[in-house]
Parts: C-alpha cells; sequence; structure tokens
C-alpha cells in the first residue's frame, strides 16, 4: 500500500465502510436468498453434467471434455458461494491477508479459467464445423487435456495479476478483502479488463457470427455440422438462437465486472467515491452476476442439449431407477 496515499487509503476504508454496513436490510436478504438460489440450481446443474459425461462414452468428444473441466470448475465455484455468506453476514471479521489473497487467487482462477474454457469451447466447435480436417489427426483425449492444461495455468498467471490488485482493509468495525485503486493495481485492472472480457468477448463474437453464416448458408452443414457442434440436431433457427444466448450470457455475467475494472482504471479514490449511487446497487449487481454464471453454464451448454437430454434419461432409467430398485429388493 505504500503507493496509496495514507489520506486515501483512509477515504477509501471509510467509503467501503458506509457502503457494506450501510447497505438496506431488504438488499442484505435478497442477496442471501438469490445466492442460496444460485448454489443449489448451480450444484444439481453442474452434477448433471459431469455424471452425465463421465458415464455415457458417446459424450466422450473434444467438446464435452472441455464442458466437463467448466463443471468442474464451476462446482468448486459453487461451494464458495456458502463461504461468501458467512464472509457477508459476518462482515468477513474471520479475514487476515493470508485467506484474504487465497480466497481471492482461488475464486478468480476458477472464473478466469472458466472465461478461458469458454472461449476454446467457440474456437473448437468453429475449428469442427468449418475445418473438420484440422484436427481429424490428432486424439481427441490427449489434445484437449494439453489445452485445458494450458488454460488453467494462464488463468492462474492472469489471477496472480490481480492478487497485486487486493488487499486487507481494516477498520474499526470491519475487515474488507477488496481492490485498492493504487496507480500500479488500476494500470493492472485496465489490462485484465483487455484479457478477461475485451479478448474473448471479439473472439466467441467472430467465431459464433462464422458458425452461424456457415450454418445457414450450407444446408450440409445444417444437418450434419450442426447437430456435431451444438449437440443438437439443429435447424439454422435454432442454431442462430443458441449462439444469441450463448454471447447474451457471457455479457449479462462478466460485463458489469468489466465495468467495475474500468472503472477503477479511470478514476482515482477521491473520484471512485463520487460514485455512490453506483456502489451501493453496482457491487451487489456484479457480484450477484458473477456467481450467475456457474447457473448458466450448465444449462446453456448441456441441459439444452437434446442429446444431453437424452442421455440424462437413458442414465436415469438404465442407473439411477434399476439401482434404487436393486438396493431396495437387497434390503427386503
Amino acid at each position: 500500500m505504500d503507493n496509496t496515499t495514507e489520506t486515501d487509503l483512509i477515504l477509501w476504508s471509510k467509503f467501503l465502510m458506509d457502503t457494506f454496513e450501510n447497505e438496506a436490510q431488504w438488499v442484505q436478504i435478497f442477496s442471501i436468498v438469490i445466492y442460496l438460489i444460485i448454489f443449489f440450481v448451480s450444484l444439481i446443474g453442474n452434477g448433471l453434467t459431469c455424471f452425465v459425461i463421465y458415464y455415457v462414452k458417446s459424450m466422450h468428444t473434444a467438446t464435452n471434455f472441455y464442458l466437463f473441466n467448466l463443471a468442474v470448475s464451476d462446482l468448486i465455484v459453487t461451494f464458495n458461494i456458502l463461504l461468501d455468506i458467512y464472509d457477508y453476514l459476518t462482515i468477513f471479521s474471520n479475514y487476515n491477508e493470508i485467506t484474504c489473497k487465497f480466497r481471492f487467487f482461488l475464486v478468480i482462477s476458477l472464473f478466469n479459467n472458466g472465461i478461458l474454457v469458454m472461449t476454446l469451447l467457440a474456437i473448437e466447435r468453429y475449428i469442427v464445423i468449418c475445418f473438420p480436417l484440422m484436427l481429424s489427426r490428432s486424439p481427441v483425449l490427449k489434445r484437449t487435456v494439453k489445452v485445458i492444461i494450458i488454460a488453467w495455468i494462464v488463468a492462474m498467471l492472469e489471477s496472480l495479476l490481480d492478487l497485486w490488485t487486493v488487499g486487507l482493509i481494516k477498520t474499526h468495525k470491519l475487515t474488507i478483502c477488496f481492490i485498492i485503486p493504487r496507480p500500479a493495481s488500476r494500470v493492472l485492472n485496465g489490462i485484465l479488463a483487455l484479457l478477461t472480457f475485451v479478448v474473448p468477448l471479439i473472439i466467441m463474437t467472430f467465431v459464433y457470427a462464422m458458425i452461424a453464416f456457415k450454418v445457414n448458408d450450407n444446408e450440409k452443414s445444417k444437418s450434419e455440422k450442426g447437430g456435431q457442434v451444438f449437440n443438437h440436431r439443429d435447424n439454422r433457427g435454432r442454431v442462430n438462437k443458441i449462439i444469441i444466448a450463448l454471447t447474451s450470457s457471457f455479457l449479462v455475467c462478466w460485463l458489469p465486472f468489466f465495468v467495475l475494472r474500468i472503472m477503477i482504471f479511470t478514476y482515482d479514490v477521491q473520484e471512485l467515491v463520487e460514485f455512490r449511487w453506483w456502489w451501493s446497487i453496482g457491487l451487489r449487481v456484479t457480484f450477484i452476476n458473477t456467481w450467475m454464471s456457474v447457473v448458466l453454464n450448465p444449462i446453456l451448454f448441456s441441459l439444452l442439449s437434446t442429446k444431453f437430454r437424452k442421455e440424462l434419461k437413458i442414465l436415469w432409467s438404465t442407473k439411477i431407477k434399476q439401482g434404487t430398485i436393486i438396493r431396495n429388493t437387497v434390503h427386503i
């Protein structure tokens, strides 16, 4: 914190204290209810994604390996929601510098990995539908594992940069682990805003636009390639809706966090505290929308898939129901 003046640090600490402590009670209750809904829906959605991909051999494709990795990452994030609720209720009273840094690094690494995997999924689909021969010679599992490992390394490196932007702010009433707008952290927030939002958004927008053009222009791609890419036998309208939904979900979940980074990059402490109206609402929206990614990912990538739902029904009939019947029979 040496680069932050004492006056700015005191001002920033007081501002955060006012923001967190003076939040309306109904907002606190509403936020906790939303967090609990996100927790249970994510647990079910991501759990089913892992279950189906693991047990169904026909689902062992490059796309589904990425989805399995994304679901595992989202499940770990999901359990952090409970810790977030506890921290929220106790106003981070059990935080110290190590806990602050570790929790922040873990959660941001998982989120960054999720963003990278969504970007890689888009690229994989683009190559499969537009340049199918490029990947035909390489073993699916070996290639996918290498890419996933690289994605995790990149995600953790991005998160290491984030560690320079956060710190523990202590006052007489509360302890907060939050971004401290030092000169260096403001620059890093600007860089990370580009790396974790702008670049992935550009790639996904371009790639999905190319897929849409290909499917719309080519009847064969619509009937054959489109199904391979989206786990559907999709018509052109459905492909377009899926593409719009995937891009929109990324914007909904990560645009508020991008705005937060840009604000910290653009304004100093004296200017940031002038946006009190934004912080009272915008911070809560940012937190909720970011957690929403662990709900939307399994819904959009798995549960809306015709093939996924079909395999889930088969597994329910052959493994889950029969297993329950057998156990009950043995018990009797």
